[in-house]
């Protein structure tokens, strides 16, 4: 399970469920186990990248014990855009140490251009 060994009785219930889905397209007993394996590798792969709202989706769903549709959306925005804004203000302080970097630099470098002839720039005095 992606989010851990749960042995209550909902993840039990999922368990035989998906054996009896299994049988359906299954033959052997091995056959079973290969193509379950198969789906818990194609699930956890489908949801490793949104782990995160996979975290909180089941941390709500602990709590409240229930979600509709419109709940589980609305948390689901709600993780995009912090981690949206997060990721926002990563890149503008980023961009604002270039600024000061390059404030440097051109202070650095008055100096430089006040010791350069305007009208050869290659010659310095």
């Amino acid at each position: 399970m992606l989010l851990g060994g749960d042995n209550s009785r909902s993840a039990v219930d999922d368990r035989r469920q998906a054996r009896e889905l299994a049988l359906l397209i299954c033959k052997s007993e091995e056959a079973i186990t290969a193509f379950l394996s198969y789906c818990d590798v194609a699930a956890r792969d489908l949801l490793m990248p949104y782990g995160d709202v996979v975290m909180v989706l089941s941390i709500v769903l602990r709590i409240r014990r229930t979600l509709d549709g419109a709940e589980i959306d609305r948390i689901i925005w709600d993780v995009e855009t912090r981690k949206a804004l997060a990721a926002e203000r990563r890149r503008r302080a980023e961009w604002r140490k270039c600024e000061l970097a390059a404030e440097r630099f051109r202070a650095e470098c008055d100096p430089l251009d006040a010791a350069t002839p305007r009208s050869r720039p290659d010659a310095v005095r």
